[in-house]
């Protein structure tokens, strides 16, 4: 055969292929609820720019190896609730061909995944539309259902959610950050099956609300780093890092360890610059909003021992403090 008869004879079998899927494509499009599985995926977005039929071929295909949740998984981009209306996508497909075989598959992995990942594929389905009306951007959505599904799903924490904000965001983007997180919360929580008992959803709100004074903190942050004799870092990552580490504080308390690690990053080199170093974060930590700690008790224990510490240190090195109008007691 001539080389022109092969490539005439590739591009015929390649056309029949492709006559072949968007056949298939049409009859799943048919399917009562296709619709909206389609526009649900457009709603949570893939950071590949993959569309619904491509990513649901790749899975079928690799399903048909019987490969792990895993790797099905990575193929959707590592998104559980992405990855289940892939799925529902291909058992709609297969049902459409009479495969009964690749339906009990996909009902297979389906099973799999809503035992490993019920919580984060419902909060998925429920913030995704709300997530899409703020920002176009696929992959930024696709982080904050990550952090979502991390420290709302799984562990409910409105100083580690602060963190990432801040880490993803920086300063000036934060409100975004925050916008976009309460969105979330409050679309999970009016959804008919939220991913959590909405008292839990509800107490993570109430922390975000209360970290719009996070402001004035992380002014005071910054006021701090430009004190410093140096720094490596800019006084705006400076600042923000700083803030991340409090928050740390809120969310897992500080032991001595940490002091001291934090005096050292400060640049206290001596008992008596690390003494004033806390004297000057204490009121930091004094300020943070009282929802974004994990329980009063953590943030009293948090608050004593530094006093504490503060008192053990001018004792033993018969040092005064340099008064910074931040005296008071813990309350």
């Amino acid at each position: 055969m001539l080389f022109s008869q092969k490539t005439e004879s590739s591009s015929k079998e390649m056309a029949q292929r492709t006559v072949r899927a968007s056949g298939a494509e049409i009859r799943v499009r048919r399917i009562q609820g296709i619709e909206q599985l389609m526009a649900l995926y457009e709603q949570l977005g893939h950071a590949g720019q993959a569309n619904l039929s491509q990513v649901a071929r790749q899975v079928r295909q690799e399903m048909s190896s019987r490969s792990s949740l895993d790797n099905l998984m990575e193929l959707t981009g590592g998104d559980p609730a992405r990855t289940s209306v892939v799925l529902s996508y291909v058992t709609a497909w297969a049902q459409s061909e009479g495969h009964d075989a690749d339906v009990a598959l996909s009902h297979s992995y389906q099973d799999q995944l809503h035992t490993q990942h019920a919580g984060p594929v419902q909060a998925g389905m429920n913030i995704a539309r709300g997530l899409s009306t703020i920002s176009d951007d696929a992959s930024l959505r696709q982080a904050v259902r990550t952090l979502y599904y991390a420290n709302v799903v799984r562990r409910q924490s409105p100083a580690i959610i602060m963190q990432a904000l801040l880490g993803m965001f920086g300063d000036k983007g934060f409100s975004v950050g925050l916008k976009m997180m309460s969105r979330a919360l409050a679309d999970d929580m009016a959804a008919q099956r939220p991913s959590l008992p909405t008292n839990k959803l509800r107490a993570v709100m109430l922390g975000l609300q209360s970290c719009r004074q996070l402001g004035s903190v992380l002014n005071s942050c910054r006021r701090f780093i430009e004190q410093m004799p140096r720094h490596e870092k800019s006084i705006e990552q400076a600042a923000v890092s700083l803030l991340q580490r409090l928050l740390g504080y809120a969310s897992e308390g500080i032991d001595l360890r940490e002091s001291q690690s934090l005096g050292r990053d400060l640049g206290a080199t001596s008992p008596d610059s690390h003494l004033l170093m806390l004297n000057r974060v204490y009121p930091l930590i004094q300020r943070l909003p009282l929802g974004i700690w994990c329980d009063q008790r953590n943030r009293q224990d948090t608050l004593r021992f530094l006093m504490g510490l503060m008192d053990e240190q001018t004792q033993s090195e018969g040092l005064v403090p340099q008064a910074f109008g931040y005296s008071s007691i813990v309350k």
